[in-house]
């Protein structure tokens, strides 16, 4: 299996305590409420929400390119709010990937913002060696919509995951 591995940063105006609630330990409750264009609902299989271990079904609207993929909350780290994640099911996974790890970071940029520090990992299906420019864009720019949406949100609603 190769393991084609990919980093980035992100920065956004909100706090990181503030982020990593709506996308980590609450994002099951907040993510489809801030941006259902995005997330249709959020399901909780196995365990709690937003804790390690918990394995969640995705749904998005309908219309969207997928109809879900599930993930795993490998390990929930609220401290130093930081959150590795597999997604191990689901059409959009495609052809080429078998599952897909990420770990996020937020970090405090210093000026009332965060930056999310990325870390991720396209696990290939047996046969496949690369991920072409046009498939990282792609999943930049759909990481990137899905990022700012929910810090537009969180600035216009500063009562939000306070």
């Amino acid at each position: 299996m190769t393991i084609v591995e990919f980093s980035d940063e992100i920065k956004v105006r909100v706090t990181p305590k503030r982020m990593f609630k709506a996308l980590v330990t609450d994002s099951h409750n907040i993510l489809p409420k801030i941006i259902p264009h995005i997330f249709k609902s959020i399901d909780i299989l196995e365990g709690e929400g937003g804790v390690t271990g918990c394995v969640r079904q995705i749904n998005f609207p309908d219309g969207a390119p997928y109809s879900h993929m599930k993930d795993k909350l490998e390990a929930v780290d609220t401290e130093n709010l930081v959150v590795k994640i597999v997604l191990f099911e689901g059409p959009g996974l495609g052809e080429k990937m078998e599952k897909f790890h990420s770990e996020q970071k937020f970090v405090d940029s210093g000026d009332g913002g965060c930056i999310i520090k990325l870390k991720n990992h396209h696990h290939l299906k047996a046969g496949h060696t690369s991920i072409s420019e046009e498939e990282f864009k792609a999943a930049k720019e759909h990481g990137l919509t899905f990022f700012t949406a929910t810090e537009a949100y969180l600035v216009a609603h500063p009562d939000v995951c306070a």
